[in-house]
């Protein structure tokens, strides 16, 4: 198995993944997209170098929030995971108290989110 740490963007949106597949490249990191999260845990459970996940809040069967409660249920560490929203309700103190590392508001700087992400990446 190899030790390369996976960024994982977890969307709904097909057109939307393609582009944070793209866009979302860092150097020495793979970069690892899921359409939902159900099947982001399914991932999850078969791969111990995610050490960052993206999850978009509103998805059809499993919500980020879901996402993450589940992977805090089912997991001893969670990887750094973000939020990722256009939603005015959702506070980043919420995400935090629920095990988050924070919420990434749309529309968001790529280039502010691939630095916050190479600061929690462990090489």
């Amino acid at each position: 198995m190899s030790n390369t740490p996976i960024l994982l963007i977890v969307d709904d949106d097909s057109d939307l993944l393609d582009m944070y597949r793209e866009v979302m490249q860092i150097e020495g990191v793979q970069t690892v997209v899921a359409s939902s999260g159900k099947m982001a845990l399914d991932y999850c459970k078969n791969n111990s170098n995610i050490q960052v996940i993206i999850s978009d809040s509103n998805m059809g069967e499993v919500s980020g929030r879901e996402f993450l409660s589940n992977l805090k249920n089912h997991y001893e560490t969670v990887p750094v995971f973000y939020l990722l929203t256009g939603a005015f309700d959702v506070q980043e103190e919420e995400i935090i108290r629920e095990g988050g590392k924070g919420l990434i508001s749309k529309p968001f700087d790529l280039n502010e989110i691939l630095e916050r992400i190479k600061k929690d990446i462990k090489f």
